[in-house]
C-alpha cells in the first residue's frame, strides 16, 4: 500500500512540473532544485522535532550518500528534460523501463530470485503501460536526445531502489537515507540551476504552493514510503508496483489537461492493475509459506468480533473433544 500510494503521488508530478517549465520558464534542473530543496528542508525540520538521532551519520558513509544522490538528481533532471523534449506519455513509459534494470542489478548484487511470477508481472505491466501511454495509436513527437534522456532516467531511477536496498542492509534508517541522499543531490544541483529565475518563480503564492506540493506531497512523503518499503520487499517487486505511476499520470492528464482516455487506455490501466495483483498473490504465497497463514490486516480488524467468536467456539469444541 505504501508503494502504491507513492506511485500515484509521483503520477501527479506533471501538475507542478508543467507549471514551472511552462508558466515560469524554468529549466529542468531548476525544477529539480526546487523539488529537492523543499523536500530536504521539510525532512530536516521533521527530524529536528521527532528524531535528532536520525541526523547522525558517520564520515565514511558520506561518499555512499553522495554516490546515490548523483543518481537521484540525474533521474529527476533527465526525466524533466525528456518531458520538455518529447510527449509526456512516452517519457513516462520509457522511464518505466526501471523494473528491467532493477531486476538485472538485483540478480547480480543481491542474488534475488527472478521468478516466473515477477517476469509475468513485468511483462503484463509493460503492455499495460504501452496501452495507457497510447504509443501504438497516437502520434508521437520523438527526438533522439529526449528518448535517450528518458531511458537513462529509468536507469538512474532503478539505482534509487538498489541504493535503498544497500543502505537498509547497512543498517541505515529510512529517514536518514532519504535526508542525506536528497541533501547531496540538492547541493549538486545548485551550480546548474537558474537561481534568479527560481527566486522569481517562488515570489508568488502560486509558486510557493506548487513548490510545497512538489517538494512535500510529490517527493518527501512518497520517497520516504519507498525507502521504508525497501526494508520489507524486494527491489524488483517495488519497481513493478511503481508502474502505477503511469496510471496516475494518465488520470491527472485526463482531468486537468483534457487528455484523452479511451478503450485502449482503460485496457492498459486494467493490465497494470493486473500486474500488481499478480505480485500481491506472490507476496501472499511467500507470507503463507513463512508464517503458515495470511489474513489481511484490514479484514482482520473489520471482522475481529467474528474471528473472536470463531476462536471461542473452536476452544469449546476442543475442550469437549478432549
Amino acid at each position: 500500500m505504501a508503494v502504491i500510494f507513492s506511485s500515484l503521488s509521483f503520477g501527479c508530478l506533471g501538475i507542478c512540473v508543467r507549471y514551472f517549465l511552462n508558466d515560469c520558464s524554468l529549466g529542468p534542473i531548476s525544477v529539480v532544485f526546487i523539488r529537492l530543496t523543499f523536500s530536504a528542508a521539510g525532512l530536516f525540520i521533521v527530524l529536528l522535532i521527532v528524531g535528532r538521532d536520525m541526523l547522525k551519520i558517520r564520515l565514511k558513509d558520506i561518499p555512499f550518500m553522495v554516490f546515490f544522490g548523483i543518481f537521484k538528481i540525474l533521474a529527476d533532471g533527465m526525466f524533466f528534460f525528456a518531458q520538455d523534449n518529447m510527449s509526456l506519455c512516452l517519457a513516462t513509459l520509457l522511464q518505466m523501463t526501471s523494473p528491467y534494470f532493477v531486476m538485472f542489478f538485483s540478480l547480480i548484487l543481491f542474488k534475488e530470485k527472478i521468478t516466473m511470477a515477477k517476469m509475468l508481472a513485468v511483462g503484463v505491466g509493460t503492455i499495460g503501460c504501452v496501452l495507457v501511454t497510447d504509443v501504438l495509436f497516437g502520434e508521437l513527437n520523438v527526438n533522439v536526445i529526449g528518448l535517450t534522456a528518458a531511458v537513462l532516467s529509468g536507469l538512474c531511477f532503478s539505482m534509487f531502489f538498489i541504493g535503498n536496498k544497500m543502505a537498509n542492509d547497512k543498517g541505515f534508517r529510512p529517514a536518514t537515507i532519504l535526508f542525506y541522499t536528497t541533501l547531496a543531490a540538492d547541493l549538486m544541483a545548485i551550480p546548474f540551476a537558474d537561481l534568479s529565475g527560481t527566486a522569481q518563480a517562488l515570489s508568488t503564492v502560486n509558486g510557493w504552493a506548487a513548490a510545497l506540493a512538489l517538494g512535500i506531497f510529490m517527493t518527501l512523503i512518497p520517497y520516504f514510503l519507498l525507502t521504508w518499503s525497501s526494508s520489507r520487499m524486494d527491489p524488483t517487486v517495488i519497481s513493478i508496483i511503481s508502474v502505477l505511476e503511469v496510471v496516475g499520470a494518465s488520470v491527472v492528464g485526463y482531468f486537468l489537461f483534457n487528455e484523452i482516455l479511451d478503450v485502449p487506455h482503460f485496457i492498459g490501466i486494467a493490465l497494470v492493475v493486473a500486474s500488481i495483483v499478480l505480485i500481491n498473490v506472490q507476496l501472499r504465497k511467500i507470507y503463507f509459506k513463512k508464517y503458515g497463514k495470511f489474513i489481511d490486516p484490514v479484514i482482520k480488524l473489520a471482522t475481529w468480533p467474528l474471528h473472536k467468536l470463531m476462536d471461542d467456539q473452536m476452544k469449546v469444541f476442543e475442550d469437549k473433544k478432549n
